[in-house]
C-alpha cells in the first residue's frame, strides 16, 4: 500500500512561499525581480557543494531520501500497532510461540515486527532479544538523524553563501559607477542571493530537519512498543497486562 502524503507538510511549504511572495507583491515589488538564476547558482548550488564537502556520501543519500519520508510519511498508526501485537499475543497464548512462524515470513509483515519476531521465535531469551533490537533501533535513529544533520547543514551554510552573493552582486555593481542607474539595479539584484539564503535556509531546509527528528522519534516509539510487546509475549504475559503496558506507549506518542 502506497503511503498518502502529508498535506500539512505539503500545505506549509505553500503558505511559507506564497507568504514570503505575496507580502513582496503587497509592498509593490516586482515579482520578476526575486528569479534570479545567477542567485540561485551561487547561493543553492554553491551551498550544496559545501554541504557535500562536509557531510558524507551515506548521509547524503540519506537526506535527500528524507524529502520523500517528510512528503509521504510510512503510514504507521501506533494504536493499530498495538492491537496487532495483542492480536500476536493472543494467539500465541492459545497457540504457543510456534504459531507465530508464518506471520513472520509473510510479506506484508512490518520488517522490523518480523525481524522481533523471529528472534523469539528462535528461543533468544528476553535480555538477549532486547540487547539486540535494541541496538538495531538505535543505528536506525542514528541513520534518520544522519539525514536530518545533512538538512541542518545545508541550513545553515546557506545564508553565509547568500551574503558571499550579495558581496559579489555589489562588486559587479560598483563596476558601474558610471551609470547610477545600472548601479541602483544592481545593488536590487546583488540582495537577492540574500533572500535566496536566507529563504532557502528558514523555508525548506531547517522545517526538512525538524520533520526528519521527528518523525525519527515517533518511530523509535513505534520501535520500542513492538519490542514491549514481543517480549511480553514471550514471556507470556496475559493480553490484559500487555495492553496496559503498549498503551503508555500510544498515550506518550500522541502527547508529544
Amino acid at each position: 500500500m502506497r503511503n498518502r502524503p502529508d498535506w500539512m507538510t505539503i500545505l506549509g511549504i505553500l503558505i511559507g512561499v506564497g507568504a514570503v511572495l505575496g507580502g513582496h507583491h503587497l509592498a509593490e515589488g516586482s515579482m520578476r525581480a526575486l528569479f534570479s538564476g545567477t542567485a540561485f547558482m551561487i547561493v543553492v548550488l554553491g551551498s550544496f557543494g559545501a554541504v557535500l564537502v562536509a557531510t558524507p556520501r551515506a548521509d547524503v543519500l540519506r537526506g535527500m531520501s528524507g524529502i520523500r519520508t517528510v512528503l509521504f510519511p510510512p503510514r504507521r498508526d501506533l494504536v493499530e500497532t498495538r492491537d496487532r501485537l495483542l492480536e500476536l499475543a493472543s494467539v500465541a497464548r492459545r497457540e504457543g510461540l510456534l504459531a507465530l512462524e508464518d506471520v513472520a515470513t509473510r510479506p506484508d509483515t512490518d520488517p522490523f515486527l518480523a525481524r522481533c519476531l523471529v528472534q523469539a521465535i528462535d528461543g533468544s531469551s528476553a535480555s538477549a532479544l532486547r540487547d539486540v533490537v535494541e541496538t538495531d533501533i538505535a543505528i536506525d535513529e542514528q541513520h534518520t538523524q544522519a539525514g536530518a544533520r545533512f538538512w541542518e547543514t545545508w541550513g545553515s551554510i546557506c545564508p553565509t553563501i547568500g551574503v558571499l552573493g550579495a558581496v559579489l552582486g555589489l562588486i559587479h555593481a560598483m563596476q558601474r559607477i558610471a551609470t547610477p542607474v545600472d548601479v541602483g539595479t544592481g545593488i536590487a539584484v546583488a540582495f537577492v542571493a540574500t533572500v535566496y539564503g536566507v529563504g532557502f535556509s528558514n523555508l525548506v531546509c531547517l522545517p526538512l530537519a525538524f520533520k526528519l527528528k521527528r518523525l525519527g522519534q515517533r518511530e523509535r516509539v513505534r520501535k520500542s512498543m513492538v519490542l514491549e510487546g514481543i517480549v511480553g509475549i514471550q514471556s507470556g504475559i496475559a493480553p490484559g497486562a500487555l495492553r496496559n503496558r503498549l498503551t503508555v506507549y500510544a498515550v506518550e506518542a500522541a502527547d508529544g
